[in-house]
């Protein structure tokens, strides 16, 4: 009598137990991830940064810049991977005379675009405990996009 008694509590615990580990490592987990795919759709194929309808690199993952035309995203030691591509307003900022000086293009209006730039970022963040950044990538393809003749070449099409 004891261990159907014994089972008898025993079973429903074992009922429970399955009902959890089907909710809590499968129906849960797939749902996040739906709602992941709706909301960030590219996420899966890198979020690549197109440019005249061609994907020129990742939005996610700064470009190693040689071109004095551009900016530059943040040294590796400033970075712990090396390839983030957001950087302070201020190092934005200094780096407005180099591309001034080598595309002729006014630093007031690369100012305006830099300023552009963090309000973009800021109103994704909702501007909610998160601080300002550049991103340079960002940054350096709408230059390319607003100066095609500055930047001919630069940008596949």
């Amino acid at each position: 009598m004891q261990l159907k008694e014994l089972l008898g509590h025993v079973r429903p615990l074992v009922v429970l137990l399955v009902i959890f580990t089907v909710l809590l490592m499968g129906a849960y987990p797939i749902s996040l991830a739906a709602i992941d795919e709706v909301e960030n759709p590219n996420a899966a194929i890198g979020s690549p940064m197109i440019c005249n309808g061609t994907a020129v690199g990742s939005k996610l993952i700064a470009e190693n810049i040689s071109s004095p035309k551009f900016f530059e995203p943040r040294n590796a030691s400033a970075s712990d991977s090396g390839v983030d591509p957001d950087i302070t307003p201020s190092d934005a900022y200094g780096q407005v005379p180099m591309v001034s000086n080598a595309t002729g293009i006014p630093a007031s209006s690369l100012d305006y675009l830099i300023q552009e730039n963090i309000a973009h970022n800021d109103a994704a963040n909702f501007g909610v405990l998160a601080p300002e950044y550049v991103d340079v990538n960002a940054l350096n393809l709408e230059l390319i996009q607003l100066y095609p003749g500055v930047y001919s070449g630069f940008c596949p099409g």
